[in-house]
C-alpha cells in the first residue's frame, strides 16, 4: 500500500513537472500570423513557359491583352531558400502559373507551378540560335499589369 503510494507520488511529480521542462518551440517568422501583414502575394496566370539554359522565360496576359514576359533565372531555383520553387504538377485540370511574393513592399521570391509532362500545350521551345543571356541577369521580378 505504501509503495503505491510512493508510485502514485513519483508519477504525479513527473507529470507535474513535464510543462516546466519541455522545449519551447519557436515559431519561423514567415508562418508567424504576427508577420503576415509584411508578405503580399500576386497569382499570375501562364500562357507559355519556355525553359532555357539560364532558366525560365514566362509568356503571361497583361490587362490589355498583350502578352508579358518574365525571365526567371536559373539560380534562383536551384538552391533551397533560394528566390524561386519549381512545383511540378501531376495531371489535373490547373493551368500552370506563377506566384510572386513580396515582404515589406519589396520583391521576396517566386513559385512556378508548371505541369510535370513537357508535351503540355502550356511548355513551348525556344529556338536554339536565341540570345537571352543578358535577359536573365535580373534580381528581382518586375511584373507589368
Amino acid at each position: 500500500m505504501k509503495t503505491r503510494k510512493v508510485l502514485l507520488a513519483v508519477v504525479v511529480f513527473c507529470m507535474s513537472i513535464l510543462p516546466v521542462i519541455a522545449q519551447d518551440a519557436r515559431i519561423p517568422a514567415d508562418t508567424n500570423p504576427n508577420n503576415w501583414a509584411n508578405l503580399f502575394y500576386i497569382n499570375v496566370p501562364i500562357e507559355k513557359i519556355y525553359p532555357h539554359t539560364l532558366g525560365f522565360m514566362v509568356l503571361y496576359q497583361k490587362s490589355n491583352n498583350e502578352l508579358g514576359r518574365l525571365y526567371l533565372p536559373d539560380a534562383w531555383f536551384a538552391a533551397s531558400g533560394g528566390k524561386g520553387d519549381l512545383i511540378k504538377m501531376n495531371a489535373d485540370t490547373t493551368w500552370p502559373y506563377l506566384v510572386i511574393f513580396y515582404k515589406d513592399g519589396k520583391f521576396s521570391h517566386v513559385r512556378l507551378y508548371v505541369k510535370r509532362d513537357k508535351s503540355h500545350p502550356s511548355w513551348g521551345v525556344l529556338p536554339p540560335d536565341a540570345n537571352l543571356a543578358d535577359k536573365f541577369n535580373v534580381e528581382e521580378v518586375k511584373i507589368e499589369f
